[in-house]
């Protein structure tokens, strides 16, 4: 019983964490040989004073984000990653911002 109650309650907070997660930036260091040294995901939600959106403003976050790695950082290129499954579910694609650092 205790162990039941003890692996529900680890799943539920996994799951609680993968949700929050989505809605935070992630920066990974690009491979070598790329022309850009950090891919940044940036949130894909609205917020006060962003809107994912807007362009300026993903570049903005992800600008802020690095602000602490990366001196002079200047954004070379994004993608898009598109999430949704056409007629089951709908959601902003997901926003990758490519960011070099000089």
């Amino acid at each position: 019983m205790i162990k039941t109650a003890v692996a529900t309650l680890a799943c539920s907070m996994v799951l609680v964490g993968s949700a929050s997660a989505r809605d935070t930036v992630r920066i990974e260091r690009a491979t070598s040989g790329r022309p850009y040294d950090y891919v940044v995901y940036v949130q894909n939600t609205f917020s006060i004073g962003y809107n994912p959106l807007v362009r300026e403003d993903r570049d903005r976050m992800a600008l802020r984000a690095l602000r602490g790695q990366c001196r002079a950082a200047r954004v070379v290129g994004e993608d898009k990653v598109i999430t949704e499954i056409w007629g089951i579910t709908s959601s902003l694609p997901d926003y990758v911002v490519l960011v070099k650092c000089t």
